[in-house]
């Protein structure tokens, strides 16, 4: 069974019931897509679901720590968890969800991981475990998010049938079950003997890493960071080396020079006022760095990524015969 809600507006928070979870009160597979520019949604407990936004930012809440979920990105958050979301913004920011129940969830999982000749003698079975995902901002990617942009579409067209969007449920759970096999992979860079342990660090180092990418341009430094990991900062300094192949100096550095990359591709600020924006204190210093990372000065890169700029009703001299 598949509900769908789209609209021009969120449904009234005062409305809904935060303490009935979808396992209690038998809601189905839910995809949602709607606008607001302003909504806030106090903190509940949650299904097993995949948060979108787009022309904008929907804040969500979790365990206390602000996740910013914007074009670039998607958030998973598991069955169980509580979180709070948010919309503040002078114009309409559009939010796509699919919520899993968790029963499907379930049944899914069981359906990939157990044996065939299992399936045959008990194709339904009994609840199973919950699939469980490191709960992160993930990059839009070739895997899961054509089928997200696939439901957005179909929503904001009225063309998603409930049928249609069942399979979409399937095809959308599946992959993200392999993306999750892919991170677990990931974690095995941490040396840590329990396999729990090293999803727990993995969680916890990205944190600091979305800490560092949403404040890059503040000044930050590494108590600061492990502190948002709950880690010591030897301790942190060694993971996130271990995991990300570079310290968080150096990444912190890799981030200021992509946004610094962005500001003059995109605006007219001076290289200066640049410099500053993105959390360098010394030109010198941001300059050389920028060199030694892209082969030219900031002004040349400029000069080579600027959209070309064309003069507007200037009339051109007339010869004279």
């Amino acid at each position: 069974m598949t509900a769908i809600i789209t609209g021009s507006a969120f449904p009234d928070p005062d409305a809904l019931d935060w303490k009935a979870p979808c396992s209690t009160h038998g809601w189905p597979n839910l995809a949602f897509r709607s606008r607001a520019s302003r909504v806030y949604f106090p903190e509940h407990e949650g299904v097993l679901s995949i948060k979108c936004a787009f022309h904008g930012q929907e804040i969500y809440e979790v365990l206390g720590r602000p996740m910013t979920v914007e074009d670039t990105c998607y958030l998973i958050l598991n069955e169980g968890q509580r979180y709070a979301s948010y919309i503040d913004a002078d114009t309409p920011v559009e939010s796509v969800c699919v919520f899993f129940h968790p029963q499907f969830a379930r049944s899914l999982l069981r359906s990939l991981t157990s044996a065939p000749e299992r399936l045959l003698d008990d194709p339904v079975g009994g609840d199973g475990a919950a699939p469980f995902f490191v709960e992160r901002l993930y990059p839009h990617d070739q895997i899961i998010s054509p089928v997200l942009l696939r439901i957005r579409e179909a929503l904001r067209t009225g063309s998603a049938s409930r049928e249609w969007l069942e399979e979409q449920f399937h095809v959308l759970l599946e992959r993200m079950l392999a993306v999750r096999s892919h991170v677990f992979t990931e974690a095995e860079r941490l040396a840590s003997v329990r396999a729990s342990t090293r999803l727990e660090l993995y969680q916890r180092l990205y944190w600091a890493k979305e800490y560092i990418d949403a404040n890059a341009g503040q000044s930050l430094n590494l108590a600061q960071i492990a502190e948002i990991a709950c880690l010591s900062p030897h301790h942190f300094l060694r993971l996130f080396k271990q995991l990300f192949s570079v310290t968080p100096h150096q990444y912190l550095t890799l981030r200021r020079l992509e946004m610094a990359q962005h500001l003059l591709r995109k605006t007219e600020l001076p290289v200066t006022d640049i410099c500053l924006e993105v959390g360098f204190v010394s030109l010198g210093t941001f300059s050389c760095l920028f060199r030694r990372r892209h082969g030219v000065s900031p002004l040349q890169y400029r000069r080579v990524h600027s959209p070309p700029r064309f003069a507007v009703g200037c009339a051109l001299p007339q010869q004279r015969q």
